[in-house]
């Protein structure tokens, strides 16, 4: 119990004061949790790390090859998986519940099972893992830290830093078609190069913003208006709809249909 405690403290006190601030500029969980996986697997070539896609869900696994039989490697997985839920929780909420977990020990102990409640648990697998459903995939990470889960509050005029300004520049000119590098460093009265350097200090691309800033007037659309899909993907700015569909789905793990779907469910 000891060493799970201090492994779970280390883990994710990591996780919020090294990870966590980069992650939440992602525009959804599953942006992050794929921004994750690069970020760990250029620095940790021995760990192995990624999401796999189901229908749906998706599992978001984790081993070291060759260490299972490694003194104590059986029971860092529980808290290594510990820690990733803390990051999930952090966009769905702080009682979120995986309905699966699936850890690589032979079988599962009280102390695991303890730290998972209300989750089924399978052991012996290939890899650890958690289950999170596609439905939830979109939800974005609250940008207050007295609002809702998946609430995005625009900050006031006053306190806009340089992203934000960005961000609703490009809101209001999504209608007119997609807004280049170019035109976006001309409306903030700057060049390319020190637009593309400003993002990069927030650890954005321009390419990652618009996207950002697209898919998330897009889901506004289709959760709070009666508009086609067609009609939304016109509206931030694609003339194809399957470019839009794709967009949709890289950002926010389901398309746009899957989303309305998911949206009416909940």
């Amino acid at each position: 119990m000891l060493g799970w405690h201090v492994g779970r403290f280390v883990g994710v006190n990591n996780l919020n004061h090294k990870l966590l601030r980069r992650l939440e500029n992602s525009p959804t969980l599953y942006q992050a949790l794929r921004k994750l996986v690069q970020m760990i697997s250029s620095e940790a070539s021995h760990l192995q790390i990624g999401i796999r896609e189901r229908n749906q869900d998706i599992l978001f696994y984790t081993c070291y090859k060759g260490k299972r039989d490694a003194a104590g490697y059986l029971t860092s997985q529980g808290y290594q998986l510990e820690a990733y839920l803390h990051l999930i929780r952090h966009f769905l909420g702080a009682h979120w519940v995986p309905t699966e977990i699936g850890i690589e020990s032979p079988a599962s102990s009280p102390v695991v099972e303890s730290h998972f409640p209300g989750a089924r648990i399978l052991a012996g697998q290939e890899a650890g893992y958690l289950v999170v459903p596609r439905s939830c995939l979109h939800v974005a990470a609250p940008r207050t830290n007295s609002g809702d889960v998946g609430k995005v509050d625009l900050p006031l005029a006053s306190s806009f830093d340089y992203v934000d300004t960005l961000r609703s520049l490009l809101r209001s000119y999504m209608a007119d078609g997609y807004v280049s590098e170019q035109q976006a460093a001309s409306m903030l009265d700057t060049s390319v190069r020190t637009l593309t350097r400003r993002l990069s200090d927030h650890g954005l691309t321009y390419g990652a913003l618009i996207d950002e800033v697209r898919f998330n007037a897009a889901r506004e659309m289709l959760q709070t208006s009666e508009m086609k899909i067609v009609d939304v993907a016109r509206s931030v700015g694609f003339e194809d709809h399957s470019d839009f569909s794709r967009m949709f789905r890289r950002i926010g793990g389901l398309t746009p249909r899957e989303y309305v779907q998911a949206s009416q469910s909940d």
